[in-house]
């Protein structure tokens, strides 16, 4: 059984939609079994303020959270600021504090790592001349009159700066990851550009646009600094050797940077990656180093890339000195292992097409995700593994355990990600308007993987913004921590902190807004929703008499105590409708009670949250993330609309220039008049308010036959308008999750 596209099954389960003839009954309704407890449990700690960005993560022994990243606010115009933090959190998600370091120009963090007293490092970049620093540091001042300088800083246990410096001398610099070596030394790693670095005596050399450096423990004294070397990210073994990976830009179409002998691969082609007209970007090349502490002897430097190149996001050691490095790759060459648990390149997706026709550009092959562990020597592959789907798949992070097991965590586009057919039920796998965070884990062989574990609630990203027409393809990244035990917490550039468990269970996975089957983690007054999980009821899939109901086969779902209207249910899928009532309440306790099991979530309640109900043709494009119809093309997504004539708007059935389309909405929010929850909305229509309002909406009016609290809006065409057009309407200020398209039909 497949659900419908908008989250909801076809049929019966549509009646709302029926009722008005707005739905064809040629949709049959799928027989559903009773499906089998899918493994794993994500468990989304209390949302971060608006505007976190989280990039880096770690867990002390006692089981306690740091995060480090960014915090974004508008100043009210075009302008954004941002500032670097750093929070710590109980093992429960309790806050404990939070930091912010930050001057007044932009400041991000983007590393964090962890003293054995118990202090906290954080590097990241800065252009604010005012940033914290404390006295005595090493740079006290910026030094560059555009761009920013990297920082490096250290916090007491408690959350205070201890210590704070900028570094780079003349130079632009940015700071990309930290390690602490067993004698708490601190190494630090970035880019550099333009002259001027402060580099110590006997590193002199230059190498391929990044640093390397070492602090004592106290940030006070600079044990050496080098552009010899260096990465984006970094490690240390208990011997505090240096291992590195990072990806090499071409200079002059040379990539500037020297193999040792032996490397496992001495060369690479440099080949074009992106580009159009006149204008074309080379592919960055994977590179992973291994160092001496002292950065004075080279144990091995070799490429790890394929045609299109590799992005390293990620590099671990095991306990043999065998480097692990992961990423994402467009490279379907890249190397891999026979006996691994991907051998082959499935991401067949087509590539975005030719925004200009007149300017073609040159796109790689879709993203994958790739996990490679390097011999001690670097000469040789113990193994490697591609890890993705058959879109594109993305890894940001890879931690490696005492016993040799490999975690990753990234973001995930496809619905046949490696690990996902047993752990989660159809409607809350990832679509082409949907990136979700993933975790899993691979044995130390590189040949099985633990049953990967989405993280539902919180999507990566939405619509067109989870396939950019870029080399680097997630737009949010996720950074990973493991526990003893093998949990894991991961936390999101969006700023979501889910605890995950990849052998535990739960039988609430995720909730849908059935518009567009995009999960949402807050909740509107009215708002039609889909509940997707496991074993949730005997039902194969069956409508109460009437369309609702307050309680219906052994399933109520209340919203603090308030019922909400039972639209739907089967094993794997319940509908309802949000009480209006829990309007003005800040947040609310969802209880879903099916078989005799009581399930609890908590969410954040908003006034609206407005989207538009997709048609079923939305995520079967042969480009995921685009709408095509003849020559025609956007990168937004089809609605379901109806023309003038009652007719379903299809590519070939567009609505006439300058008619009048219909489409539909949920989550507007309480509107005047009332409507009541769990009710058939009366004819006739009556105009809703607050409406839809955009470019060519005409009226907002309740939907006679539907369940209220769906909207039906009225857009007018222009009568110079062919091929297709966008809508993106708002309600009260609040817009729609994305635009749509209406298809049109030439003159």
């Amino acid at each position: 059984m497949t659900p419908h596209p908008n989250g909801l099954l076809a049929g019966q389960s549509l009646r709302w939609l029926v009722r008005s003839g707005i739905w064809s009954m040629r949709y049959a309704l799928y027989i559903l079994p009773v499906l089998p407890a899918f493994a794993g449990q994500a468990s989304l700690f209390p949302r971060q303020p608006d505007g976190t960005h989280i990039a880096a993560i770690q867990i002390d022994s006692a089981g306690n959270i740091y995060i480090a990243g960014v915090i974004t606010s508008s100043t009210g115009g075009p302008a954004i600021l941002t500032d670097a933090f750093v929070a710590k959190f109980s093992g429960d998600g309790s806050p404990l504090y939070r930091t912010v370091l930050a001057g007044s120009a932009g400041d991000r963090a983007s590393a964090i790592a962890l003293g054995t007293d118990g202090s906290v490092y954080v590097a990241g970049t800065t252009s604010s001349n005012d940033f914290p620093i404390t006295s005595g540091a090493l740079q006290p001042a910026l030094r560059v009159a555009s761009g920013g300088q990297a920082f490096l800083a250290k916090l007491s246990p408690s959350g205070q700066i201890q210590a704070a410096t900028y570094f780079g001398g003349s130079a632009r610099t940015s700071g990309s990851a930290i390690a602490i070596a067993n004698s708490g030394e601190v190494c630090f790693t970035g880019t550099s550009s333009g002259d001027g670095f402060p580099a110590t005596p006997g590193n002199t050399g230059s190498g391929n646009g990044f640093f390397l450096a070492k602090f004592d423990a106290s940030l006070g004294n600079l044990l050496f600094a080098t552009l010899a070397y260096g990465g984006s990210v970094m490690t240390l073994d208990p011997q505090g050797n240096i291992y590195i990976a990072g990806a090499a830009a071409p200079v002059g179409g040379n990539l500037p940077l020297q193999t040792t002998p032996g490397a496992f691969q001495s060369s690479v082609q440099v080949r074009t990656c992106r580009g159009g007209g006149i204008v074309f970007i080379d592919c960055d090349y994977q590179f992973v180093q291994k160092l001496d502490p002292t950065a004075t002897r080279l144990s091995y430097a070799t490429f790890l890339a394929g045609r299109f190149g590799a992005t390293p996001a990620g590099i671990a050691v095991d306990a043999a000195g065998n480097a692990i490095v992961a990423g994402t790759t467009n490279s379907a060459d890249y190397p891999v292992t026979a006996q691994a648990l991907q051998s082959s390149y499935s991401a067949n997706a087509a590539p975005p097409p030719d925004l200009i026709p007149l300017r073609p550009t040159t796109n790689p092959p879709p993203a994958t995700g790739y996990i490679t562990k390097l011999n001690a020597t670097g000469t040789g592959l113990i193994w490697s593994t591609f890890f993705g789907g058959s879109v594109q798949d993305a890894i940001s992070s890879v931690v490696v355990d005492p016993n040799g097991y490999v975690y990753i965590a990234g973001q995930a586009n496809s619905d046949n990600l490696p690990g996902l057919s047993a752990s989660a039920p159809e409607g809350c796998k990832p679509t082409a308007n949907q990136g979700l965070g993933f975790v899993a884990r691979l044995s130390p062989d590189g040949t099985s993987l633990s049953p990967a574990q989405l993280i539902y609630g919180a999507p990566s990203c939405t619509y067109a913004a989870c396939f950019p027409n870029t080399q680097r393809t997630s737009s949010d990244a996720w950074a990973l921590a493991v526990k003893p035990g093998g949990s894991a917490i991961a936390a999101g550039a969006n700023g979501a902190i889910a605890s995950v468990e990849l052998f535990g269970f739960e039988r609430l996975a995720c909730l849908t807004d059935p518009a567009d089957n995009v999960q949402i983690a807050t909740i509107t007054p009215g708002q039609v929703l889909s509940i997707f999980g496991s074993r949730l009821t005997l039902s194969r899939g069956e409508v109460p008499p009437g369309g609702s109901a307050s309680s219906f086969r052994g399933v109520t779902v209340t919203f603090n105590g308030v019922d909400a209207a039972i639209l739907y249910t089967s094993g794997e899928q319940i509908n309802i409708h949000v009480p209006y009532e829990i309007a003005g309440q800040d947040s609310v306790e969802m209880q879903v009670v099916s078989l005799g099991a009581l399930e609890r979530k908590m969410f954040p309640v908003v006034q609206r949250q407005p989207s538009v109900f997709l048609s079923p043709d939305a995520l079967l494009s042969d480009v995921p993330g685009y709408s095509y119809c003849g020559n025609a093309f956007s990168r937004a997504q089809h609605a379901l609309a109806f023309n003038a004539d009652g007719t379903l708007n299809t590519c070939l059935n567009a609505a006439p220039p300058g008619s009048t389309v219909t489409i539909f909405m949920n989550g507007l929010g309480p509107t005047q008049p009332p409507q009541s929850s769990g009710t058939i909305a009366a004819g006739p229509p009556v105009a809703i308010a607050p409406g839809a309002d955009g470019s060519g909406i005409l009226a907002t009016t309740t939907f006679p036959g539907a369940i209220s609290g769906v909207a039906r809006v009225q857009v007018q065409l222009q009568p110079t308008s062919t091929g297709f057009v966008e809508v993106a309407p708002m309600v009260a200020g609040v817009p729609s999750r994305e635009s749509v398209v209406i298809w049109v039909a030439a003159e």
